[in-house]
């Protein structure tokens, strides 16, 4: 072959090969599809009562290290969500437009939600902005509102909007006023702060409301549909106020979690609080439930293996997350005639094993200060149950990953 021709047919062969070669590159340096996010929740509730605790009249930096160190103690015990108070009583612990602010702070000039926003991302926890809806102030506590705050006003209307029940009042969801106050809200929230989600518990008709708590505006709902039961009026408004709440969140950011922690007992929520979370499940207005099921594997009504698979049978083959509460302020305490609670120091760990066995997709404990500054009487037994949750949770993980 002349060396011309040769060196054109090396030359062919070496350029071939060199694109093999890249391809082959291309190929095996391609990014792979990212993992899917855990979604797993490992929770616990910082309430209204850990504010007033451990934050009244705090200045800014020392709430920095109370908040801090909260974080801290959740990340040593697997705790991957919290769900910090910001509405309890139709007040802010933020800086509200619409609510004033809490009393349950004493003096506070800066805004404790932002601050729990900031260092729980900082320490990659995840934060569920926590709103109760209806629940409102103590009757004793009318003189304390600002005058142009729309619940005085309300008040001192004698307005069906704002009922009173027993020694506190509570708004009503049937007015459209009242579902849009507490939606501004909502939206107030979703759209200031870099919260994970939005999340209700279960303040919604409390027990014992009577029929003048909403007489007119039921007589008025009985015109249009004289089959209409009270109960049922009610159980629709509260489905509304779960709806409307959800289509705020959804539209202030379409990946806001929003979800509810309806009380454990599936009878009272509708007997007593007009709540129905299998019509919300069904209606799709829930990215979660967490079910209070604060009770033990041997109390004689509500044991808990059975209260959990018949909660689990609500979400089965949705796409709605089932995360049971579980109670930590029940550690060596009696219960329903049981001593259960203070004969072991593990009920809390075999609980959340028995949830992810299930398939529930995590749990949250009421609440951080039972597990975290428990009485002196207690604190023997809750750190032995802090180390076999500790440990519960990481071997979970471990499976997990």
């Amino acid at each position: 072959m002349p060396s011309s021709l040769r060196k054109i047919t090396e030359f062919l062969l070496s350029f071939m090969l060199c694109l093999t070669l890249a391809a082959c590159g291309c190929e095996s340096t391609a990014a792979s599809p990212a993992p899917e996010e855990d979604r797993t929740v490992y929770g616990i509730w910082w309430s209204y009562q850990e504010y007033e605790k451990y934050c009244t009249d705090l200045d800014e930096e020392t709430y920095r290290t109370v908040i801090q160190n909260a974080c801290d103690n959740l990340k040593d015990l697997g705790i991957n969500t919290v769900y910090v108070h910001a509405v309890s009583y139709t007040d802010a612990f933020y800086r509200s437009d619409i609510y004033p602010f809490t009393t349950h702070l004493g003096s506070c000039d800066y805004d404790p939600l932002a601050v729990w926003v900031e260092l729980a991302h900082a320490n990659d926890l995840k934060i569920e902005a926590w709103v109760n809806p209806m629940r409102s102030i103590l009757v004793s506590e009318t003189d304390s509102l600002p005058d142009d705050f729309i619940v005085k006003q309300w008040i001192r209307e004698n307005n069906e909007r704002i009922r009173q029940v027993n020694d506190r009042y509570y708004l009503n969801p049937a007015y459209q006023e009242c579902r849009d106050l507490i939606t501004s809200v909502v939206k107030e929230i979703a759209r200031n702060y870099d919260v994970d989600g939005i999340h209700m518990d279960d303040y919604f008709y409390p027990e014992g409301t009577e029929d003048n708590f909403d007489a007119y505006v039921f007589s008025k709902a009985e015109e249009e549909n004289e089959e209409l039961d009270r109960s049922t009026f009610r159980i629709n408004n509260v489905r509304e106020l779960v709806k409307e709440i959800h289509d705020t969140v959804k539209s202030a950011k379409s990946d806001l979690r929003y979800g509810i922690s309806p009380a454990g007992n599936m009878e009272n929520n509708l007997l007593f609080y007009y709540a129905d979370p299998s019509q919300w499940v069904k209606d799709g207005t829930v990215d979660y439930l967490e079910p209070q099921i604060y009770w033990g594997f041997e109390h004689p009504v509500k044991p808990y293996e059975s209260t959990l698979e018949a909660w689990m049978e609500i979400t089965e083959g949705t796409d709605v997350q089932m995360i049971p509460g579980l109670a930590a302020y029940k550690i060596n305490t009696a219960d329903a005639g049981t001593t259960e609670w203070q004969d072991n120091d593990d009920i809390l760990a075999r609980q959340t094993q028995m949830a992810m066995e299930k398939g529930c997709d995590g749990v949250v404990y009421f609440d951080y200060e039972a597990l975290f500054d428990p009485a002196e009487e207690n604190k023997e037994i809750v750190e032995n149950e802090f180390l076999h949750i500790k440990n519960c949770i990481q071997d979970l993980q471990q499976n997990h990953s």
